[in-house]
């Protein structure tokens, strides 16, 4: 890791869909959005333990694009709680 050491704070994946959807409905695009999909990723040192990995109903690429940095901002502001992350993950490769 760098120097500074990065300070998530930790959220079921409950709760980071609904901080997702709540975020995200201010963005172009997303009013329509009634749910968020968190997916959990490999956790490479740095990066966060979560995606977001699908929004329904559907939005355009273009939103999506557009909402890239607000999501990399939840990533940088909220890890997905380690152990329900690996649980998750390990049940995907089951």
């Amino acid at each position: 890791m760098t120097a500074e050491t990065v300070r998530r704070e930790v959220r079921s994946s409950a709760e980071l869909q609904e901080v997702c959807l709540r975020t995200l409905k201010k963005c172009p695009g997303f009013e329509r959005v009634d749910a968020i999909v968190i997916q959990p990723r490999d956790n490479i040192e740095g990066a966060a333990n979560w995606t977001v990995a699908a929004v329904r109903p559907r939005v355009d690429n273009q939103f999506l694009r557009g909402a890239r940095e607000t999501i990399g901002l939840l990533q940088q502001t909220y890890q997905l709680n380690p152990v329900e992350a690996q649980a998750r993950s390990t049940k995907r490769r089951g």
